[in-house]
């Protein structure tokens, strides 16, 4: 069965009645998640990262604001309770006592981040640390901060860490005049840049070194103090709107709401949120596109009304095609950066119903494919947990087969055959005894995680070897989580910069449902 382009999952679990109450209550929250104006408000939690580098700004600029001793109690109660990360923790005792010890600890955290983007996460942090005090200035290159063709608060956040550099190192002269003024447009406003806090944080502490803009960091300064939350901290973005919008309508429409007058109200609303170049960015007020977000909402708009919203499709269809690399692949924010597994898979997601886009697709799949990446797992990236990317990838390879848009299948069979095998190796294996499953196979269970790998597990093929056993625990597990208001709690999913992450607690509801939604038959 196809719906709006939209593969329905071959091997679906019939269901308990518990577990249909389970996925019935759950939508119900759901569909009260969105407001009159069609979209599903997505705070951020606050984070210590943000809230510590908040705290320096206030002690140098504004000493005697009220805010500071909010900051101070909202980082110790989290340090005392709940500690993140050994990035953040030595972040935050760098900043409450000046101690060095917990930089060793953040050092090994980031010598065992593997991801691609890892030599420039080292240097962000280095580089930051030593602006804390905590270990020696880099001694790098200049050209070691440039950003080019990045997204753009990381060009922002790279030039504001140079300046701090510069600063550091007695080298002021390094940083030009158009590299100030980027950072003061950044922050001239009480809105907040692109949604982005820490490039905002970044750039308030370059300037607050360069004696004619110290005035106006202390009055951005000012002007973030206003966004504090109620427990006294600084998230990392202003929240996920879109993105949360978009993944709830799909929630939604895999649950059987797919005729709901929500989801219409969802669909223009994004619809009105469309970039001009065709994408979409994570949530409203963000002019930067992205793949993630384009392709959910592309699905989103495609499933809901592909008639009325035809125009707004082939925009988006057009934004991915831009995107794609010279291998094939597809990189989150601008073409020439490496591809990524998750957002190659999320674009074939969402140009595979398109004619077409049959180029792109067959190519994207032959990137997934490659004998070279075969042997890799399932990345963590903006999503920590590597089920993400797998179920990511196991609907691509259902949307790109023969029949499953327009009639012509993508790929080489023999590559997805082995493609299909790993992420089945890999579900199998990362299953915890309680059936849920965690970032990693090392990490406990949460409901993100084990909803993610709900979806994969459902679009293997009927009859993979102990894929239909695994989907029964899998939804047992998530089943006996609920709530009694019928809601998740989970584990923070969203990773940035990546490997920080990031707490948006509607996300837990709403990636439940999709699990749900594609996990069991709907009912007759």
């Amino acid at each position: 069965m196809i719906t709006a382009g939209i593969p329905a999952a071959p091997s679906p679990l019939v269901g308990t009645p518990a577990q249909h109450r389970c996925r019935d209550r759950l939508s119900r929250r759901v569909l009260a998640l969105l407001g009159a104006d069609g979209l599903v408000r997505a705070p951020v939690e606050s984070r210590v990262l943000e809230s510590s580098l908040l705290l320096v700004l206030v002690e140098d600029l504004l000493p005697a604001h009220p805010a500071r001793d909010r900051l101070v109690r909202h980082l110790k109660h989290t340090l005392d309770t709940a500690p993140p990360d050994a990035l953040q923790v030595a972040v935050a005792r760098s900043v409450l006592d000046g101690s060095p010890g917990a930089a060793a600890a953040a050092e090994a955290e980031l010598d065992r981040f593997g991801h691609f983007t890892a030599g420039r996460k080292r240097l962000m942090f280095r580089t930051l640390l030593a602006e804390l005090g905590a270990v020696p200035h880099p001694a790098v290159r200049w050209e070691s901060y440039a950003a080019p063709g990045e997204q753009s608060w990381l060009l922002v956040e790279m030039t504001a860490l140079k300046a701090l550099a510069a600063h550091g190192r007695g080298r002021p002269e390094r940083v030009g005049d158009g590299e100030w003024a980027l950072l003061a447009a950044v922050v001239r406003e009480e809105r907040i840049w692109e949604g982005n806090f820490l490039a905002r944080l970044l750039a308030l502490l370059a300037l607050r070194h360069h004696p004619a803009r110290r005035a106006a960091a202390a009055r951005g300064t000012e002007h973030t103090l206003r966004h504090l939350r109620a427990d006294g901290g600084l998230p990392f973005i202003t929240g996920m709107d879109v993105f949360a919008t978009a993944l709830a309508g799909l929630a939604l429409t895999a649950a059987g709401h797919a005729g709901h007058p929500a989801l219409a109200g969802a669909a223009r609303a994004l619809a009105e949120l469309q970039h001009r170049d065709g994408g979409f960015g994570f949530t409203r007020g963000v002019l930067q596109s992205d793949t993630d977000d384009t392709a959910y909402c592309l699905e989103l708009l495609r499933a809901t009304d592909p008639v009325r919203y035809a125009g707004q499709v082939r925009r988006a269809e057009d934004y991915l095609l831009a995107q794609r690399n010279e291998d094939g692949g597809f990189p989150t924010f601008a073409r020439g950066v490496a591809s990524e597994r998750a957002m190659t898979a999320a674009a074939v997601n969402a140009l595979a119903p398109a004619a077409r886009c049959r180029d792109a697709v067959a190519d994207a799949l032959h990137h997934l494919t490659d004998p070279a990446r075969l042997a890799l797992p399932p990345e963590s990236s903006w999503s920590r947990n590597t089920t993400n990317a797998a179920f990511r990838t196991v609907l691509a390879l259902r949307a790109a087969e023969p029949g499953a848009a327009d009639g012509t299948g993508h790929g080489t069979a023999d590559g997805v055959a082995v493609l299909r095998g790993r992420m089945l190796d890999h579900l199998l294996a990362g299953q915890g005894p309680d059936g849920g499953y965690g970032h990693d196979a090392d990490g406990p269970s949460d409901p993100i995680s084990t909803a993610y790998a709900a979806i994969a597990l459902a679009h293997l093929p009927p009859g993979s070897p102990g894929a239909a056993p695994a989907l029964r625990r899998a939804v047992d597990h998530l089943t006996g989580r609920q709530r009694p208001d019928g809601g998740f709690t989970s584990v923070p999913d969203q990773a940035g910069p990546r490997p920080l992450l990031y707490d948006a607690p509607v996300l837990a509801d709403v990636c439940v449902l999709l699990g749900l939604g594609h996990a069991l038959r709907p009912r007759c």
